[in-house]
């Protein structure tokens, strides 16, 4: 039987901590951290912000290798970093050979085949989006490689699965459902109702346009009404939403607090009478996830992978992603305070559904199971 402590991974992640983003960062971190205290030995190769190579070790089963975005180790023509270079790094800074390369991000599509090949390691690439410049971008013919290389291709909902092979083929087999985690944070909330939470990336499919729409709408009989949006984005559309929110005669009543740590937003959660996740397309959301755990009431669409734990049942749902029906949404959440009750309750325990040590067990069998097949 192949033992936990003789499994070594390299995990290839473009986000991880402290360097997170969005909902990769924060699975990265925490599925790596979560392999490694279950006895996986773990060697995090990522990109680094000090504009040099840094190698540590992060406990007794993690080591991280941080790689800096220059000519050295990153091809920018093909937004892509340079397999000789990560090879170099990685194999230089303990346990040597890995028996599993796990894959979060496209950038590393070149050095993951090239450890494939050299090592004659499986694969593992967990989906978290499909790239949003298709697959003729240079992202696109990124994920592209990893698809058609990938021993098992993870995803976090049934959605995503259909969405990837759409678009770029594979058989069914090669694909696993593991959704994403949450820690156990329920906490007593204690923000006022009229203070609306909104977190993630802001781009246009995240409805955040709607939004502030539908809290223009809200604010003619809700004068207390207040959103706060976490996240950032590309600056041109930040400005083109910061003058939509002028010309509605609301910018006083948006905070926008730009990129806060995972760690940070779990604690603010409670401060707030609901999150708003008004997603046109969502792989997940770990948002909504974390709302549910940290017993916020949650008002969101069921786009993508959103409707399958989010339902009636747990959440005030969005019908269309326009300012008039999520307006409709949030009154509704206010107005009916037995239902919220009873939607929260219901929310707590869809979210005990996905704690991180059992999603973490299951990729581990899977990483087992991959390495049995390897050396009978």
């Amino acid at each position: 039987m192949v033992s936990n402590s003789s499994l070594k991974v390299w995990v290839m992640t473009n986000e991880f901590h402290p360097n997170i983003v969005g909902g990769l960062g924060i699975v990265a971190t925490r599925l790596s951290k979560m392999l490694s205290n279950a006895g996986v030995k773990v060697k995090v190769i990522c990109s680094g912000s000090s504009g040099k190579l840094v190698k540590s070790k992060a406990g007794g089963n993690m080591h991280i290798v941080r790689l800096p975005k220059n000519v050295q180790h990153f091809n920018h023509s093909t937004r892509a970093f340079k397999a000789s270079a990560v090879l170099r790094a990685a194999v230089g800074a303990s346990w040597g050979k890995p028996d599993l390369i796990h894959v979060h991000s496209v950038d590393f599509a070149d050095a993951a085949a090239a450890a494939r090949n050299k090592f004659r390691a499986p694969v593992v690439y967990t989906v978290h989006s499909n790239v949003s410049g298709g697959p003729q971008s240079k992202s696109g013919k990124n994920q592209a490689k990893l698809i058609r290389g990938a021993t098992r291709i993870v995803v976090p909902s049934r959605w995503q699965a259909i969405a990837t092979r759409k678009r770029y083929g594979g058989s069914q087999g090669r694909f696993v459902v593991i959704p994403h985690g949450v820690n156990a944070v329920s906490m007593q909330t204690r923000g006022a109702p009229e203070h609306l939470l909104y977190v993630g990336r802001i781009i246009p499919s995240k409805g955040i346009k709607s939004l502030i729409k539908a809290i223009a709408l809200l604010s003619h009989s809700r004068k207390n009404v207040r959103l706060t949006v976490v996240g950032s984005g590309k600056k041109s559309y930040m400005n083109h939403l910061r003058t939509f929110a002028k010309q509605l005669g609301v910018s006083e009543r948006i905070r926008w607090m730009g990129s806060r740590p995972n760690e940070a937003i779990l604690r603010m959660y409670p401060s707030y009478g609901a999150v708003i996740v008004p997603s046109e397309t969502e792989s997940f959301c770990l948002v909504a996830l974390e709302a549910m755990a940290s017993g916020v009431p949650l008002v969101s669409t069921l786009s993508g992978g959103l409707k399958e734990f989010v339902n009636n049942r747990n959440a005030h749902v969005i019908s269309s992603v326009n300012g008039p029906t999520i307006a409709r949404a949030i009154a509704a959440m206010w107005n009916n305070k037995k239902m919220t009750k009873k939607r929260l309750i219901y929310a707590k325990a869809t979210a005990s559904r996905y704690r991180w040590h059992e999603i973490a067990q299951r990729y581990r069998s899977m990483f087992l199971g991959l390495k049995r097949v390897r050396t009978t």
